[in-house]
């Protein structure tokens, strides 16, 4: 009798042992974290452009890992502040990739860390994806592990450019000079070198100043362009560097055309400055307004932004988009490793992206192990007063004769090889 007691018992044990296991089975696994940086300006002078970029990334990997993550996984993004200097922003990719071995680097806001950062990344084998800094170093020579994000400066500047001439009607540049201003770091030394030549070979003369990237005022180079007597001035900057060069023409009563970057063509700009300088302003830009785009992303661009707590005055800008369809990018490229998250696989992940939709919030997406250009069309934009909103002027399309292709190497995006 008591032998069978013991049996008995034993059966009972293995039975709950075989349920707790089937149990256990049954649960899902638990997911994995995907660790990627974060490298940008949040105390420095460009915080009002780079904010609100991060902070659509911020509000879409929530939104990502709200619904369940990436097939279960979850985006762990680890944030630092560069405080917008190149020694550190180096520093910071250093310690992303040693000390908490992220799989993709992004932000990367300042254009002067590039030469620095490149090799660091190519080293490491990580890829990085660069949000608004988009120099021809990124691209050219074709960088295996740098993958550009916005469109770049040589495109913004062709249809800056571009629109003008259609605008004042002229044919050519002959006898025509232009202002040419942009912010004093690596960027703006290549929107006034690629416009300087872009104006010369039509016959003008390009008038050239450079900003300081903590800006007070523009009164020196105003005064300079008004000196010239510039016909009209094509500028590159971040939104402090937009407002500041407004103020400072209007002050000065120089009223002529105005163009720029995507930097300085944001809502902020424009009622920031005064109506008499912000009416000539028409910048360039490559994605739209969340609301504008009149889709069921767009609008959850919006919701989401105002879900998560983010101002208005953000999740309602250029910016704002700019940082979600980066998102949109990176989620795909993680997508496409397949629970593999290693720097390779991610990279592999970005370079099999096609056709991304972005719902009319940019062009649609496509890279390639031979393109990392992720966004190639820009058109102008300008701000409506009355609407209280920016407001597209015409359609990629419409612009693209513009655009030269100037950064893409030969081989790469379209660009024919060398001879």
């Amino acid at each position: 009798m008591r032998r069978k007691r013991v049996v008995v018992s034993f059966l009972g044990v293995f039975c709950v042992a075989l349920l707790a296991v089937a149990a256990a089975q049954s649960r899902p696994a638990a997911g994995k974290t995907i660790n990627i940086g974060w490298v940008g300006d949040k105390s420095g002078p460009t915080v009002a452009s780079q904010g609100p970029v991060l902070h659509a990334l911020q509000a879409y990997f929530r939104m990502i890992n709200d619904a369940g993550g990436v097939n279960g996984d979850k985006i762990n993004m680890i944030e630092k502040d560069d405080g917008y200097s190149p020694a550190k922003e180096l520093e910071a990719v250093k310690t992303l990739l040693s000390d908490d071995h992220v799989v993709l680097v992004t932000g990367i806001g300042n254009s002067s860390g590039f030469a620095s950062i490149l090799p660091v990344l190519n080293a490491a084998n990580v890829p990085g994806l660069s949000n608004q800094g988009t120099l021809k170093s990124v691209s050219w020579p074709f960088q295996p592990w740098l993958f550009e994000g916005n469109c770049n400066y040589a495109d913004q500047g062709d249809v800056a450019l571009g629109y003008e001439m259609a605008h004042l009607k002229l044919k050519n540049l002959n006898g025509v000079k232009v202002g040419v201003a942009g912010i004093s770091v690596a960027s703006g030394q290549e929107w006034i070198e690629s416009l300087k030549t872009s104006v010369e070979s039509r016959g003008g003369t390009a008038v050239t100043q450079s900003l300081p990237a903590a800006i007070v005022n523009a009164d020196v180079q105003v005064q300079a362009f008004q000196d010239a007597k510039v016909s009209f001035v094509l500028m590159h900057h971040s939104v402090a560097g937009g407002i500041a060069l407004l103020k400072s023409m209007a002050k000065y009563s120089l009223n002529v055309p105005v163009s720029g970057s995507f930097g300085v063509t944001q809502a902020i700009v424009y009622t920031s400055s005064p109506y008499d300088a912000a009416k000539n302003f028409v910048g360039t830009n490559c994605v739209t307004p969340p609301l504008f785009a009149k889709t069921p992303k767009g609008k959850l661009a919006y919701e989401t932004g105002k879900k998560y707590g983010y101002p208005e005055s953000e999740i309602t800008q250029l910016n704002w988009t700019l940082g979600w369809v980066n998102a949109q990018i990176i989620v795909e490229g993680l997508k496409n490793a397949k629970g593999n998250y290693t720097g390779a696989s991610v990279r592999k992940g970005l370079e099999g992206v096609t056709n991304l939709d972005t719902g009319n919030l940019a062009p649609t997406v496509t890279l390639s192990p031979k393109c990392h250009m992720a966004v190639r069309q820009v058109r102008p934009y300008t701000y409506s007063f009355s609407k209280e909103a920016m407001l597209p002027i015409g359609s990629y399309a419409q612009w693209g004769k513009y655009i030269t292709n100037a950064y893409a190497a030969p081989g790469t995006c379209g660009k024919p090889r060398a001879g």
